[in-house]
């Protein structure tokens, strides 16, 4: 079984449900075909903090981060509100941090959710 997180952004909030995430999460399309066949379990649905705001210097944020290294998942799932370029393809800063902890924490990151990026 896979234990995944998704990471989103709180600006996202304006127009996001999460709605487009699950769908792809349940139905095992678009950044979640890799599961197909496979059970997953969502440890969270996790939001930065929003700009300005990085580890080491927002204890909101740092507890949310280490709250997920204690669960240990396997993937960590970018939405595409966590690209601030409009063509999806350069990470917000705040986000690119998270990510490298992470990683030097042997979390795999994947962009994409519902839509692949």
């Amino acid at each position: 079984m896979k234990r995944i997180a998704l990471l989103t952004c709180p600006k996202a909030e304006n127009v996001c449900t999460g709605g487009g995430c699950f769908a792809a999460l349940n139905s095992r399309t678009k950044a979640f075909t890799l599961y197909k066949g496979e059970d997953v379990e969502v440890l969270a649905f996790m939001k930065c903090s929003g700009c300005g705001h990085f580890p080491g210097e927002d204890a909101g944020l740092d507890e949310k981060i280490q709250y997920l290294l204690n669960r240990h998942p396997d993937v960590v799932h970018l939405g595409i509100c966590c690209c601030h370029d409009g063509r999806q393809r350069e990470l917000c800063r705040e986000i690119a941090v998270i990510c490298r902890i992470f990683e030097k924490h042997g979390i795999s990151i994947m962009r994409g959710t519902h839509s692949v990026f």
